[in-house]
């Protein structure tokens, strides 16, 4: 759960805004003023707290596109696969053409259907429920 690992960090700042309250109130308003701790003005602050907020979100961006184009990497990877093992069940069957071209020919297309819709059905795991359906070559 969230809340012990929130409770971890929430704790100790509420504990530093209880103690900052009580010694406003111990060496009264002045105690801030004598420390320089009012210098600061909210453009200052309005600045450091952008730039925080800048750098964290162009951190989770490039982590989000890194993650990207690894996932795209490994797609266009998974179809290069399944190209070689078609290309070499095609190669395979050569032979074949010489005494039966026919069943040969049939052979590669019901193999070519059968790949495409192993790749088609891979897709389709990939892209969850709201995935479109796949196109097929068999009519």
């Amino acid at each position: 759960s969230v809340a012990p690992r929130a409770t971890i960090f929430a704790l100790p700042t509420a504990g530093l805004g209880v103690l900052l309250c009580y010694v406003d109130t111990l060496f009264g308003p002045d105690f801030r003023k004598d420390l320089g701790l009012l210098q600061l003005d909210k453009s200052q602050l309005w600045a450091a707290s952008m730039g925080i907020l800048t750098s964290l979100l162009i951190f989770r961006i490039n982590r989000a596109m890194a993650r990207f184009w690894e996932g795209t990497g490994l797609l266009h990877q998974m179809r290069g696969e399944w190209f070689d093992s078609i290309s070499c069940c095609v190669t395979f069957s050569r032979a074949g053409m010489v005494s039966s071209p026919e069943e040969t020919l049939d052979f590669r297309h019901t193999i070519v259907r059968l790949m495409s819709l192993c790749h088609g059905s891979a897709l389709k795991e990939i892209g969850g429920d709201d995935a479109s359906p796949c196109v097929t070559i068999d009519p």
